[in-house]
């Protein structure tokens, strides 16, 4: 197939901008994950790239299984390269190259459940109870503590013997330190690593190894990460050191979409990008796809009041729909009520209550409006996450 059939003007653009630094700035529903899987596809059939030396990251497992999908209907090989989270990317290279930290080929990599049981040993251990800490809670402590107030952590896991962690978490006295030295010396009993312990093993074997550095920079002759607004410093570093041979970095993101600045991301590194890298091409995904032009005109001048971001306007492309409607209830009651009055006269109507969705911010939220869905009888599912 034609990869560059039914893409508009910026689409096209993107995939055809295959070298250097290229910056796209993609509004909501402009179809960059068109581009981005027409743009693989276009290294590979077109310029010949192995997919094996293409790195495309994304921000979760699902977009990555979607973008696998996308990219094998394309250009019909099985293999599709490297098309993963930077955690995924990142237990690749461990699994290739953990020796250089003298950790097994089969590490293991922890989830909650693992930390449960490390946690549950550690409490047995040392007397304490979950009046101290519940395991939720030690789990955010352990995790902020990793990100904030000891980012060297790490160290402790690589350079230190069992032997000095285990004296570490002995001679630990508050429940703070007894929690997070315990966790860091079961970790090293076991070769676990969690989440955040992925990335930076794989930024200090970069740092400390030239040849293992050299020899991933080599092999990933293309790079393209998605939803770049909400990288954040350890994953920004790991995109530096790996572009730093071939220099082709192709970053998609919209500085208007940002939601983890709560867990260390950067809406700077997007916007500053043209700065740090000043060859970089920008190119703006403007044209919307999903909303009619009254929801995209709502957007659009809420959007333009933030204050750090790149001035952009996105460009309807369905035809006209019905206008916004704004209420403001007195209460959460009155709210609840008032959606129920309109979902009843959109069902007398016509409309299947199917065809009706009521998003909310907050699971508890939607207690209220469960309680008058059930007295006016107004059948009703929650999908939850």
């Amino acid at each position: 197939m034609d990869l560059l059939e039914g893409l508009n003007a910026a689409q096209r653009e993107a995939v055809l901008s295959t070298e250097g630094f290229v910056r796209v700035i993609a509004g909501a529903g402009s179809g960059k994950t068109r581009a981005l899987a027409r743009r693989f596809a276009f290294l590979v059939n077109e310029l010949g790239i192995l997919p094996g030396n293409i790195l495309c990251v994304t921000f979760t497992n699902k977009s990555a299984n979607e973008m696998r999908q996308r990219i094998h209907a394309l250009t019909g090989d099985e293999d599709t390269g490297y098309i993963c989270t930077f955690h995924s990317f990142c237990v690749t290279v461990l699994q290739e190259d953990s020796h250089a930290v003298q950790y097994p080929r089969r590490f293991l990599v922890l989830d909650n459940s693992d930390i449960d049981a490390m946690l549950r040993i550690i409490y047995e251990e040392r007397g304490l109870t979950l009046r101290a800490m519940t395991f939720s809670a030690a789990r955010d402590m352990i995790e902020i503590r990793k990100l904030k107030k000891e980012p060297q952590y790490y160290l402790d896991l690589i350079t230190l013997s069992l032997e000095t962690l285990q004296q570490k978490y002995l001679q630990a006295e508050a429940p703070d330190d007894i929690i997070f030295y315990g966790y860091l010396y079961q970790q090293k009993k076991c070769f676990g690593l969690d989440y955040n312990d992925l990335l930076k093993f794989t930024l200090y074997i970069f740092e400390q190894d030239a040849d293992i550095r050299l020899k991933w920079q080599q092999r990933l002759e293309y790079i393209m990460v998605d939803e770049f607004q909400d990288i954040d410093p350890p994953q920004y570093a790991l995109m530096q050191v790996l572009c730093e041979y071939h220099k082709n970095l192709f970053i998609v993101g919209d500085p208007d979409q940002t939601i983890y600045t709560w867990r260390g991301a950067d809406v700077r590194y997007l916007l500053d990008f043209d700065k740090v890298y000043p060859t970089t091409k920008t190119i703006l995904m403007m044209e919307n796809y999903r909303s009619t032009p009254q929801i995209l005109a709502v957007c659009n001048s809420l959007i333009e009041k933030n204050q750090d971001r790149i001035k952009k306007e996105l460009l309807p492309m369905l035809p006209a729909g019905e206008g916004v409607l704004c209420h403001h209830a007195a209460n959460s009651e009155q709210e609840a009520r008032w959606l129920a009055g309109k979902m009843q006269e959109l069902h007398a109507a016509g409309v299947r209550y199917r065809d009706m969705a009521v998003l909310y911010r907050a699971h508890y939220i939607t207690r209220g409006v469960e309680e008058v869905l059930l007295k006016e009888k107004i059948p009703y599912t929650i999908y939850s996450g």
